[in-house]
């Protein structure tokens, strides 16, 4: 709120004095608002800032002695200005609506299930580019850790009770324990479960440490870098969601305004990622991945039973999560979906056409920007400036 400012008013030789907000006053002021009004619209009505005026209707400016087209121009605008950052919202939300549908849809558990067991395990294609980030994400956010560690807590607060556990305890304990793939590998004759071994288990997740969670950083760490180069061109954020927002609808014409830079970086991120993510395939590496995304999507959907936290003597799955030391956060079906889409959207790059290419590479970081990179332990991605011009991570 501004500073106040102190008005005097005289009826009947009596004098009035009346602390005024600075903005109030000077915008009344633009519509000839006479002193006395000007007192009434503060004391009678209440108004004690901007705020306060613009919530008030024609009837009430004119009822404290403002003239009806005075008191007409001033509500449409004090409503308009209120209404701008609404508008302006809602338009972004739209764009960016329009980038999401640029960017390839992720499939759902059951459908990328069921390409695992139909034979996708037997080539690369998208079903082990999704297994390759769920095991990445698991590892890096220890998910695997957390089978052991729970099954330990349920067996301990049973000893602890000194009462008879249940026997979904023991249904739930083989769900976080066993290691069958059966469904999965059924494509494959000879190939069963005894073939991952937590041998081949620690050297696929090496890969992933060493050569696909770099090229992932390294893939937004470009991205961003290109985005925000384009984004310094403007000295409004407004002109660049007009900029972005010209590709679509026939035409471009808001992509005349500042040329973008040049997105050849930006394939070249991408096809190391791509590069990356077939050398963490390299031989047995696709069913080794299969199976771990396997684990890694029934430890995610156990952990969400409503019987877990119980076992362990903890009220909720948060506490539950706690108590065992898992670092898991509560968004992580959200991260692990927006992770996939990025990854595959990046993946995807040289399949994009030169027409939408600079509204899909923008759809992509605006994805980005929505993952907790510093969560993941990406260094390099705090302070991320969204479309507005706010600062989102």
């Amino acid at each position: 709120m501004s500073e106040k400012k102190t008005i005097t008013t005289i009826d009947n030789d009596v004098a009035t004095k009346v602390d005024v907000d600075e903005a109030v006053l000077a915008k009344l002021k633009e519509f000839d608002t006479g002193t006395d009004t000007i007192t009434k619209i503060v004391d009678e009505l209440g108004v004690e800032s901007l705020e306060d005026l613009a919530s008030l209707e024609v009837s009430d400016l004119t009822g404290a002695g403002m003239k009806l087209a005075k008191a007409r121009k001033l509500v449409n605008e004090l409503k308009a200005k209120a209404a701008a950052p609404a508008v302006a919202a809602a338009e972004t939300r739209a764009i960016q609506t329009q980038f999401e549908a640029l960017l390839p849809p992720v499939p759902t558990d059951d459908s990328w299930l069921n390409a695992l067991k139909t034979g996708g395990i037997l080539k690369v294609d998208e079903s082990s580019y999704i297994a390759a980030i769920r095991a990445a994400l698991a590892f890096q956010a220890g998910l695997y850790s957390i089978p052991d560690a729970l099954a330990k807590a349920m067996e301990k607060y049973a000893d602890e009770t000194e009462e008879q556990v249940d026997p979904t305890f023991y249904a739930l304990r083989k769900s976080l324990t066993r290691r069958t793939y059966g469904d999965i590998f059924a494509a494959i004759d000879g190939l069963d479960g005894t073939f991952i071994t937590e041998g081949r288990r620690k050297e696929f997740l090496g890969r992933i440490r060493d050569t696909l969670w770099p090229a992932i950083a390294e893939s937004y760490q470009t991205l961003d870098g290109w985005y925000q180069t384009w984004r310094a061109s403007f000295s409004d954020p407004s002109m660049l969601i007009a900029a972005i927002g010209g590709g679509f609808g026939g035409g471009a014409p808001g992509m005349s305004m500042i040329t973008p830079p040049d997105t050849a970086p930006l394939h070249d991120a991408g096809d190391t990622l791509v590069d990356s993510i077939n050398r963490v395939f390299r031989g047995t590496g696709v069913q080794v991945a299969a199976a771990m995304a396997y684990d890694a999507n029934v430890i995610r959907n156990t952990l969400e039973d409503p019987r877990l936290p119980s076992m362990v003597g903890v009220k909720n799955r948060e506490m539950m999560l706690k108590k065992i030391g898992a670092a898991v956060s509560s968004n992580y079906v959200r991260l692990e979906q927006n992770l996939v889409k990025y990854v595959l959207g990046f993946a995807k790059h040289d399949t994009v056409t030169s027409d939408v290419e600079v509204n899909y590479f923008v759809a992509l970081w605006q994805l980005g920007t929505q993952i907790n990179w510093n969560e993941l332990g990406v260094s390099g991605a705090g302070g991320v400036t969204g479309l507005t011009g706010k600062r989102v991570l």
